[in-house]
């Protein structure tokens, strides 16, 4: 962890195919959600590239219920997914949320899952970046294997 990002580790037992298909279906990542804010994917379509975007619906106890244009910013078939959150209609407010993937000798695949909040200037964003912990991350990571077992 540093001052303008967290990252947590972990190995799921699934090759790195199905971890990666799993990640790039929407629909699915309120079931991977450890934060508990997640809640519907609107777009039910898988990511494909760079430049897709996709609409989750979230909730949060102090915000109630919103939606957010998810970004793709990085997308590497079997290797890597990030996006930046964006208001509606907005453009993204410059923190990515994402995965590392990288499979083992034994079919498993390790992964990385970070938010990295280096390029927000937003002060009230800066604010609130921490809203879920590395303890809700791993839980994501936790909740992933489960999905794929």
């Amino acid at each position: 962890m540093s001052d303008t990002q967290i990252s947590v580790t972990g190995t799921v037992d699934a090759p790195v195919e199905r971890v990666f298909a799993l990640l790039a279906d929407p629909d699915r990542h309120p079931d991977l959600d450890g934060s508990g804010t997640v809640h519907a994917s609107h777009t039910h379509l898988a990511i494909t590239e760079v430049g897709d975007v996709f609409v989750i619906e979230m909730e949060h106890p102090a915000r109630g219920r919103y939606r957010v244009e998810n970004h793709v910013v990085r997308y590497e078939p079997d290797r890597a997914l990030a996006w930046m959150p964006a208001a509606v209609g907005k453009p993204p407010s410059g923190h990515v949320w994402g995965w590392e993937l990288e499979s083992t000798a034994d079919d498993r695949t390790a992964v990385r899952h970070y938010h990295d909040w280096a390029d927000v200037t937003d002060p009230e964003l800066l604010a609130r970046v921490r809203e879920v912990p590395p303890e809700a991350m791993e839980e994501t990571i936790a909740n992933l294997a489960a999905a794929l077992a």
